[in-house]
């Protein structure tokens, strides 16, 4: 008998996890974690907007929970990403110039 569309899924999102190599000690919610986290880092690497991607995956996850084979649009998924508890940016460091004197013509 196949595995259900969401369990197949559930599969290949550990077999994705397992591949991050991550600490072996951490528990399941914590490899989740850092999973989405580097997917944030490499969206900002690759100029793409996480919380939009975060957002359509929530999205299609909401319909994907009711029906693994709809193509519902989904419900409308607002996220909100405060200051509050953020560290403030460190101030860039001068660096001295090490340039050459121009020579005199």
């Amino acid at each position: 008998m196949p595995k259900p569309l969401n369990q197949e899924h559930a599969d290949g999102a550990r077999k994705a996890i397992a591949a991050c190599d991550f600490d072996p000690a951490h528990d399941l919610e914590t490899s989740i974690k850092d999973l989405l986290v580097d997917l944030g880092h490499l969206c900002d690497t690759e100029g793409m907007d996480f919380v939009e991607r975060i957002k359509k995956a929530l999205n299609t996850w909401a319909v994907e929970r009711i029906d693994p084979t709809s193509v519902a649009e989904g419900p409308t998924v607002e996220i909100h990403i405060g200051t509050e508890g953020l560290p403030t940016k460190p101030k860039p460091v001068k660096r001295l110039s090490k340039r050459k004197k121009s020579r005199p013509a």
